[in-house]
């Protein structure tokens, strides 16, 4: 079937939605391929025409999350990270995940760990590729690999955080204490490049 089929748009779409439904209702890892078509009222053949499995599906949800994310952070990253200006990288990566706030919280209910790799790779290796010679290189240092790990692992409970408490905190608060999480290590960080 030709993927830009109407048809196969509106299933593969009800396939998500239908998915989105059963995590909310039992949990990623109880959900299975046939909760998912009788949720959408679709066959099992009908699933698999567009994916292997519910992780197919999953990666899939993570692909799309890490385009729209990437999209949103792409304008202006490189610029801010080049000046080292912390307070602007925090602010570009408030607006691009508040952007994709309900797909945020979907996914990180289904793998925290996918969505670690997912910030780190779009908030901190994509800019830092860009603008850093040897940046890979550079990472083999242990005490780097920490400072990238806390700024990651940080960003996401904070914002995982932020998003469950959405009408307490507002985007100001929130840029402010990303920010105030991520300062002190980015300086570090960024000492190891000069």
């Amino acid at each position: 079937m030709n993927k830009n089929d109407l048809r196969y748009i509106k299933t593969e779409k009800i396939i998500k939605e239908s998915f989105k439904k059963c995590v909310e209702k039992h949990g990623f890892e109880k959900v299975t391929v046939s909760m998912i078509c009788e949720e959408g009222l679709i066959s099992r053949n009908a699933f698999y025409l567009h994916f292997t499995d519910k992780y197919d599906l999953l990666d899939r949800l993570f692909d799309e999350f890490r385009a729209s994310l990437l999209k949103n952070y792409d304008q202006n990253i490189t610029e801010s990270v080049v000046k080292n200006d912390v307070l602007t990288s925090t602010k570009l990566y408030a607006e691009a995940i508040l952007n994709n706030r309900l797909d945020f919280l979907f996914l990180i209910k289904c793998s925290r760990n996918k969505m670690d790799k997912v910030i780190k790779e779009i908030i901190i290796d994509y800019p830092n590729k860009k603008t850093i010679k040897n940046y890979e290189k550079i990472c083999e240092n242990f005490d780097v690999q920490l400072n990238i790990r806390y700024m990651f692992t940080a960003m996401v409970a904070y914002t995982e955080l932020w998003f469950e408490n959405f009408e307490k905190i507002s985007k100001e608060e929130a840029i402010y204490n990303l920010y105030k999480l991520c300062e002190s290590p980015t300086t570090l960080f960024r000492n190891y490049f000069i």
